[in-house]
């Protein structure tokens, strides 16, 4: 009896397994888990063109009027004044704290777990919003947890119990803000001034990112340890398309260039399919958004694994939070013509060596995640 029972557990578990990852290119299938006959495009991302990203040191140091926030496994935010560029390291200006440490990788993914959660805590997304006439970041946790900080007074409201694990945290076109749930695959859709969750979409396995195209008519949703970008008909809400490709085998969040014609998806490729050790090269993909196809592929240096994206408005510049797994997370600077890395923060190293701080979680090295910027900051005071 005992026998029969270790048998049947262990189809069970070999079954969830094929249901996760049999939509990997590579792993059992050719379109993601659980959709059967949709359409795929990872033949097309074959013919992807491929660009490498040199790391080149710029006669002068592109600066910008602007302030980023980057979400973090240390719960809290960096904050790098971009007028300057230089390192946070004053433990009161250069974050902002939510709650305490955690990984991404622990507990609850894609429905399974994986190991015990040792902490509750890790921001992993942030949204700036107005209210009131003051400037408002909504920031989601690996906790599932919700919470609002006035930059103007630092004025914290939260925890808001929302969802199980999130990823990202975006300003959706009807003002909502969606955050992206790693545990269960859903899109949890949050009102800000109600404080309450407002409805919830069930997409995949576990979701990191979702951009929308230009009068929403469309929506892509990420997908991270399947490697898939769903794209959705935002009108009936249905699913029309899955792309896919080898070379996005463990993917993060991502980002509509602001002139809307392309889909920016961060594939650092930590893992290959079924979790296990990585062999791909950290890229960006990048989506054409007519198509639907993938036109380009971004191959970066090792130490830049990138989580998430903005841009300059004028589409001249690209930021890249970025992990080196090493004792540093970084922003960096992509010029957009040849996509050539011309500037670089450190976002962690400096701060925690100022503070004497050591990193506990995921083996030592600084995660950060989300990245959120001010294109308005408060003018610096004269001294």
């Amino acid at each position: 009896m005992k026998k029969s029972f270790t048998v049947i557990l262990l189809l069970v578990l070999a079954a969830i397994s094929y249901i996760v990852f049999s939509g990997v290119p590579g792993y059992g299938g050719a379109t993601a888990p659980g959709y059967g006959g949709s359409t795929s495009t990872a033949a097309s991302a074959e013919k992807a063109v491929a660009v490498e990203a040199k790391e080149i040191k710029a006669a002068k140091e592109p600066k910008f009027n602007a302030i980023a926030y980057i979400a973090g496994h240390g719960g809290h935010l960096a904050v790098i004044d971009l007028r300057t560029m230089k390192a946070p390291v004053d433990m009161e200006k250069g974050r902002i704290v939510l709650t305490e440490a955690g990984s991404e990788m622990e507990g609850k993914i894609a429905g399974m777990s994986f190991e015990e959660v040792k902490k509750a805590g890790g921001s992993h997304g942030q949204a700036l919003i107005k209210q009131k006439g003051k400037k408002v970041l909504v920031a989601g946790t690996l906790a599932g947890n919700v919470y609002k900080v006035d930059l103007s007074t630092g004025k914290k409201e939260g925890p808001f119990k929302v969802g199980e694990k999130f990823c990202g945290a975006i300003v959706g076109p009807d003002g909502n803000i969606y955050l992206e749930d790693m545990a269960d695959g859903h899109i949890y859709i949050w009102d800000a001034n109600k404080l309450k969750t407002v409805d919830k979409m069930p997409v995949g396995k576990a979701l990191c990112g979702i951009q929308w195209t230009k009068g929403a008519k469309k929506a892509y949703i990420t997908d991270m340890p399947v490697g898939v970008v769903y794209v959705y008909d935002w009108k009936t809400k249905k699913k029309i398309k899955e792309i896919s490709s080898p070379e996005m085998t463990f993917i993060h969040q991502a980002r509509m260039t602001p002139d809307g014609k392309y889909l920016w998806v961060s594939a650092p490729n930590e893992f290959d399919p079924g979790l296990k050790p990585g062999t791909h090269k950290s890229q960006v993909i990048i989506i054409d958004t007519a198509k639907d196809e993938i036109v380009k592929r971004i191959i970066l240096p090792d130490n830049v694994r990138p989580h998430d994206f903005a841009f300059t408005k004028d589409g001249k510049y690209a930021f890249l939070s970025s992990r080196t797994y090493g004792d540093d997370s970084t922003l960096n600077i992509m010029d957009m013509k040849n996509y050539n890395i011309v500037g670089k923060v450190s976002a962690c190293a400096e701060c925690h060596k100022a503070a004497g701080v050591t990193v506990k979680v995921d083996k030592g090295s600084p995660l950060l995640c989300g990245i959120e910027v001010d294109w308005s900051p408060a003018k610096v005071a004269k001294k």
